[in-house]
């Protein structure tokens, strides 16, 4: 007979333990308003002023300022990812779970301004992000591969280049004014072609009415 497995009960926080996480939840999203509106420019003295928290309590949670941008961005990342589950969660269409979160994502000054903002006085978030996206990006690909809807070769190169045009569509729609969503998109159907899309299916899925 099998050994019965007990069953592990989680211990509750606490009230010190809920006051810690509320205190780095404030925190961060301090630091995400800090970056959108100075940039990585600024010191932790502005980001403990803004939070209305104490140097010496930042440092309780992050060990340097860059550990606690980092974390700042992957939590917004984080809040994207939420936000984006929610609306592709009924999509049936393997390609449309493809292509939606790419297509909202070159969207972000409109569906996340504080978010945009942000990343558009540091570029250099994009190339954490994008990675980000780029893992859920490569784990779907590969998963359409498998199901032999994609019929295609050297995999790791085309996501490469995939992500590459992708981070540059976030680059310009963010950065130049004359770069517009049509032209985002327009990018995107480029590196969707690396996958051996159709075009009368890039066609489809790009006259798809966005849940924005």
């Amino acid at each position: 007979m099998a050994a019965k497995v007990s069953k592990v009960v989680r211990p509750e926080l606490g009230r010190k333990g809920a006051y810690v996480l509320r205190n780095r939840a404030a925190l961060l999203k301090s630091t995400q308003e800090v970056l959108a509106e100075i940039g990585p420019t600024a010191t932790i003295d502005e980001i403990a002023d803004h939070a209305q928290m104490s140097v010496s309590t930042i440092y309780k949670h992050f060990e340097n300022k860059d550990v606690l941008f980092a974390a700042a961005i992957q939590a917004a990342f984080a809040d994207w990812e939420i936000w984006i589950n929610e609306i592709t969660k009924n999509y049936k269409d393997e390609l449309e779970l493809l292509v939606v979160p790419m297509r909202l994502f070159v969207r972000m000054d409109t569906t996340h301004p504080h978010y945009a903002q942000m990343v558009s006085k540091n570029f250099q978030i994009i190339t954490f992000i994008v990675p980000l996206l780029a893992v859920e990006m490569a784990l779907n690909i590969n998963r359409l591969v498998k199901s032999k809807v994609l019929h295609i070769e050297d995999v790791p190169l085309r996501i490469s280049n995939l992500k590459a045009i992708l981070a540059s569509a976030i680059q310009n729609k963010l950065m130049d004014p004359k770069f517009s969503t049509a032209d985002a998109d327009a990018s995107i159907k480029i590196g969707l072609e690396l996958l051996g899309i159709s075009e009368s299916k890039l066609k489809k899925l790009f006259e798809l009415k966005l849940p924005i």
